[in-house]
């Protein structure tokens, strides 16, 4: 007999070579079936994340904070002992029946307030980008209009400049500004992806 089919007779027929070649067998199989419902999962999970990230951010007070800053009817005061925003623009047509219709009151808004609301979960979207948590392109898809808010907003851009004069919080919102630039690049190609 040929060593090959010696090889083949002996394998099949030997009880235990043959059920450890079945446990092998199936032991691949179902590690190929387990890899592929833990992918459909993550990528469940991954949703779910993103879905909860989004309905976290998108409350009443981060848009009346959107409204006001992509209007640029927010002017940043720092000269004082506590720092603010001065709500401005109430005379522009249609400004003061937006800003009721979004329950806007007040003349002014702590920089504690934006930060908690606003530029907080900006950079905290930055972290998680950084870390591989969510994509850039989920990133693109959910946030990139507030992100070039909470960037391009010239009195957003003086509390920015201000938060990081001091040497120990020079580094602060880093995350968000290395989002912003990342964002800014591969807008283009995002955008020519989906056309």
């Amino acid at each position: 007999m040929k060593p090959a089919y010696e090889f083949l007779t002996r394998t099949l027929f030997d009880p235990a070579i043959f059920w450890a070649m079945v446990t092998a067998v199936a032991t691949i199989v179902l590690i190929l079936v387990a890899y592929w419902q833990l992918r459909s999962l993550a990528k469940t999970s991954r949703s779910d994340f993103l879905y909860r990230l989004k309905s976290d951010f998108f409350n009443e007070e981060a848009r009346r904070l959107v409204f006001l800053a992509e209007y640029d009817l927010l002017k940043f005061h720092a000269q004082d002992q506590v720092p603010y925003f001065e709500i401005i623009g109430r005379e522009r047509p249609g400004i003061a029946d937006r800003m009721r219709e979004l329950g806007i009151a007040g003349d002014s808004i702590s920089v504690y307030l934006v930060d908690d609301v606003l530029l907080g979960p900006m950079e905290d979207v930055g972290v998680l980008e950084k870390l591989g948590l969510v994509t850039l392109e989920e990133v693109y898809e959910v946030f990139v209009t507030y992100i070039n808010i909470c960037v391009e907003s010239i009195p957003l851009k003086e509390y920015l400049a201000w938060s990081c004069k001091d040497p120990q919080d020079d580094d602060v919102y880093d995350n968000l500004f290395h989002l912003y630039e990342r964002l800014k690049k591969a807008t283009p190609k995002i955008r020519r992806r989906k056309r």
